[in-house]
């Protein structure tokens, strides 16, 4: 019996140390039960903006009254955004690429480039080069 306990505690510190240390993205989660497709389907809204490493929210925050990216299960996304000369929905679709590191964006004109730093069911973190420059965006949900 006291074996059987040892085995049982061994096995599951394996598990443990295994799952930690394979963990998809940069920033976790380490493991979910969710699909990453579960998790990517929802309404989200920006909470932070990080250029260069330098936290620019304010910057979207006074420029948008409201921001929306709603996507969905069958990989269609919409953008409305809200500024001060009016609102704009922009739609296109999504894909994750490259063994699921990126979320890709295709909408009129544009193909954009998220690698996925976190991915969880109320937050997801992507990163895009824009310009020379590196933007990291905090998202959660609605």
């Amino acid at each position: 019996m006291q074996k059987r306990k040892y085995t049982s505690l061994l096995f599951f510190l394996a598990v443990f140390f295994i799952t930690s240390s394979c963990g998809k993205y940069e920033d976790g989660p380490t493991f979910s039960l969710l699909s990453k497709k579960s998790r990517i389907a929802n309404t989200w809204k920006i909470d932070k903006v990080f250029i260069d490493d330098v936290d620019r929210t304010s910057i979207y925050t006074e420029y948008m009254k409201t921001y929306k990216l709603e996507l969905t299960k069958d990989g269609t996304i919409s953008e409305t955004t809200t500024t001060t000369l009016g609102t704009a929905t922009v739609k296109g679709t999504w894909a994750l690429t490259s063994s699921d590191e990126n979320l890709v964006f295709t909408m009129p004109g544009l193909n954009i480039i998220n690698k996925i730093l976190k991915l969880k069911s109320g937050e997801m973190w992507l990163q895009k080069t824009d310009g020379g420059h590196i933007e990291v965006t905090h998202y959660i949900t609605y």
